[in-house]
């Protein structure tokens, strides 16, 4: 079965103060970063925002993004991360996504109890309980859960993932800026195990993220 994933990339970014999704790391944008990792594990990556997939209904927020998604694509399951979470790792979403089965979604639940629907798998069958939360006025996301039959993993279930930096979100410039820290914290890791050769290539560096 084709794999979809869909980065949601229209949200208003008031608390930023910019679009989130022109922020760089490593002096790659947050779309562009998070569209080409996914597609070394995804047939198909959309982007649903500005220059991808239209919203139906304009300014609903991801709930509306989620819609679209199902509703331009034909896609019978989606893997759906948010364009501000600029370490969200394609092979997580991978298990995730296999992990859906016959439920509507297959989540992740954080120690402290909170959810992550915005890094998620989700299956066609939610989608009318999607379209009764926007006919409702109702756009959170946990407004949709609730009415989903989901499959949650819970954190101490994923030990090989840093989930604390995988879904590190960034919705404000103090947020930025810790993603800015631990992106040169990580690529000073990589330099520190590379070795050079003489007339060799530098090897290594291609499997840090």
């Amino acid at each position: 079965m084709e794999t979809a994933a869909v980065v949601l990339a229209g949200g208003r970014s008031a608390r930023m103060g910019r679009d989130k999704a022109g922020l760089t790391l490593d002096g790659e944008d947050f779309l562009a970063r998070l569209t080409a990792r996914f597609r070394e594990r995804f047939d198909r990556v959309y982007v649903s925002g500005p220059g991808g997939l239209p919203d139906l209904r304009p300014g609903e927020g991801p709930l509306a993004g989620l819609e679209s998604a199902f509703f331009h694509t034909g896609a019978e399951r989606i893997f759906v991360t948010a364009v501000d979470l600029p370490f969200a790792d394609p092979v997580l979403a991978r298990l995730l996504l296999d992990g859906l089965g016959e439920r509507d979604a297959c989540l992740i639940r954080r120690r402290s109890g909170r959810v992550e629907p915005l890094f998620a798998a989700y299956r066609r069958t939610c989608l009318p309980q999607v379209q009764a939360c926007l006919e409702e006025g109702r756009r959170a996301m946990g407004a949709l859960l609730d009415r989903l039959d989901c499959r949650v993993v819970e954190e101490r279930d994923l030990p090989g993932f840093d989930l604390d930096r995988l879904l590190l979100n960034v919705n404000t410039p103090a947020d930025y800026r810790r993603a800015e820290k631990i992106s040169n914290s990580s690529l000073q890791q990589c330099f520190s195990v590379v070795t050079y050769e003489s007339n060799q290539d530098i090897t290594g560096l291609e499997e840090c993220t």
